[in-house]
Order: structure tokens, then sequence, then C-alpha cells
């Protein structure tokens, strides 16, 4: 992971340090010739790239059954993703009018399938961690905001993302096997799913030059709404006995965000700007979240067992975002 980002970092210290010695080469959105309509200065960009990104989830519903077996009861979790690495693309368009400024932002995955795990899940208590296949990772975010200058090259922003993340656990594995044989021998089939939708109003500084743009971001209210339905499908007696388990995990809190970006610009051709970027952020949400089970058995189709309970407890909701890449916009 590390070899990868020290490269980037390599590529912006190749392009971006000289630039600052030759800026005259590096023109600023000013100095190009966007579209212009009534004095509003529009520039559409195109930008792809490679984004690290790692979510844990800690939840730790205490067990209801005095046995301390996590069988037919709440239980704790906890999630963890990391270091997915997927390619991204997004288009951006910005708008400017004197020391105003107006944009829009949409990007996106290409679907993958990465490795996530449960040390402690709703079946297994923490006593067997499960390894998934986290299959058709899916990742986008669109927002929109401003910003107005206070001089020296700085302004001031604002705005508001919407980030929505989904992934589809699969290909269940515990160290001793026991899952394995299980599906292998039975048919049982253990499956769970993730779906986080971040909000964030936030506000910062932006920082502009000939030949770069940085900002700095904070959201003190970013709002998750997460769901994690874990289900568990057993056969007891082939064609007799079957049952199922199904514990549905949500948190819904605000936490805080923290986001650095940094483009550094050049002229590729005539109207052609080519821009390397890196942007990196980091979430964090604490609060009550809650877990709430069922367990169904039936027999010749007849159900013979149903129970259902539910557990809460404090919460840890963390991700962060590393990422970087090139982008394009073309002067009219």
């Amino acid at each position: 992971m590390w070899r990868r980002w020290i490269g980037v970092w390599a590529l912006l210290s190749v392009v971006c340090v000289p630039a600052l010695c030759t800026a005259q080469v590096w023109p600023s959105f000013q100095d190009i010739g966007f579209l212009n309509l009534g004095g509003v200065q529009i520039a559409p960009s195109v930008r792809v790239g490679y984004q690290k990104m790692a979510v844990n989830i800690n939840l730790p519903v205490p067990s209801s059954n005095d046995f301390g077996i996590e069988l037919l009861t709440a239980s704790g979790l906890d999630f963890k993703l990391q270091d997915a690495g997927v390619w991204i693309g997004g288009v951006r368009v910005d708008a400017r009018r004197g020391g105003a400024s107006l944009f829009v932002t949409a990007e996106g995955n290409a679907s993958r399938s990465v490795r996530a795990s449960t040390p402690s899940d709703p079946f297994w208590g923490g006593q067997n961690p499960v390894d998934w296949r986290g299959a058709a990772l899916q990742w986008w975010s669109v927002g929109a905001g401003g910003g107005a200058e206070i001089g020296n090259g700085a302004a001031v922003v604002g705005g508001f993302r919407a980030e929505h993340f989904s992934l589809r656990l699969t290909d269940p594995e515990d160290r001793p096997g026991v899952i394995n044989f299980f599906e292998s021998t039975y048919g049982d089939r253990y499956s769970a799913d993730l779906l986080t939708k971040l909000y964030v109003p936030y506000v910062g500084l932006r920082f502009e030059g000939l030949n770069f743009t940085g900002s700095i971001l904070f959201s003190p209210y970013t709002w998750a709404n997460v769901k994690i339905p874990f289900r568990y499908f057993y056969v007891g007696i082939p064609g007799v006995v079957y049952g199922f388990e199904d514990a549905r995990y949500t948190f819904r809190r605000g936490g805080v965000l923290l986001e650095g970006n940094l483009d550094c610009r050049v002229q590729a051709s005539a109207n052609t700007n080519c821009t390397v970027w890196f942007k990196g952020n980091w979430c964090q949400i604490r609060g009550n979240g809650r877990e709430d089970y069922t367990a169904v058995v039936t027999a010749l189709g007849v159900t013979v067992f149903s129970d259902s309970n539910s557990g809460s407890a404090l919460g840890c909701f963390t991700s962060y975002v590393l990422a970087g890449g090139l982008a394009f916009d073309y002067a009219f």
C-alpha cells in the first residue's frame, strides 16, 4: 500500500515543485479562456484515479444468554474492511464570477471484489473470526458547494456531499472450517450485506496559486446511516427441518469528518489543462447502535419455533480514504 502512495507523492513532487519556480507556464483559472456566459466563467473537468478505503464498525451489543453461548440471542459486531483499493472516475463543473464560485461534483468506482472480516459477528460471537469475500463493492459521491474569496488567493468554502457505500459479503471462512463443513455437508448458507450512507455538510478554506489549489475541509456533523443484516439459513434434516437466523445491525449517528485536497495544474496543450490531484479524509462517528435478532425453525413447512430479541450498545464507525489521480479540463 505505502509503496503506491510514496509513488504518488513522488509524482506530485516531480510535477509541482519545478512549477513553483516556473509559474508563468501554469495558468490560473482566470488566465485560460473557459466558457464565458454573461461574465460567468464555467470550467468542466473529468478526473480518474485510484482510491484506497477502510471501514471499521464496532458495536459491542451484550449477549442476553447467561451461559455465554452466542445462539438464539443478540450479540456484538466487529466489522473490518482494510485497505480496499478501487479505480474511480468523476466529473466536476466549476463556475466563477469575480470572487464568488460554485461547483458540483459526481464520482464513482469501478465495481470489484475485496476482502473483509468480522472478528465478532452475530453467529460466532468472536470465538471464530470469519473472513469474507466482499463482492460488488460500490461507492459513489455527489456534492455541491461554493466559495467566497477573502484575499491573497484564499477563499472560504462550504458545501454538502452525499456518499453511498455498499458491499455484499459472501463465501465466509472461519479458521476451524466449521462454516465450510456445514455448507458443503448440509447446504447451510451464511451471508451479509453492508449499506452505508454518509451526509456531509462542511466548511473550510481554499488556497489557490498560479499552479495549485489546496483545501482543508471540516464537517462538524457528518451523519451516518449504517445497516448490516446477517442471514444464516441452515438445514437440520434435509427435506424435513429448516431454519434461519436474521441479525440486523443499524447505526444512525452524527460525527466529524476532516479532509484535505491538493490539485497541481499544468497546461497540457493550448486548450487543455492536466491536473495531478490528491485527496485524503478521515471520519469518526460514535453513538448508540442497535441489533434486532430473529430465529425461526420449520418442520414439514410448519413453524415449530420462533423467537426474537434485540439489544443496543455504544458503537463506533470509523473510515478513511486516500486517493490520487489525474484530471483534465478543456478551455472553450
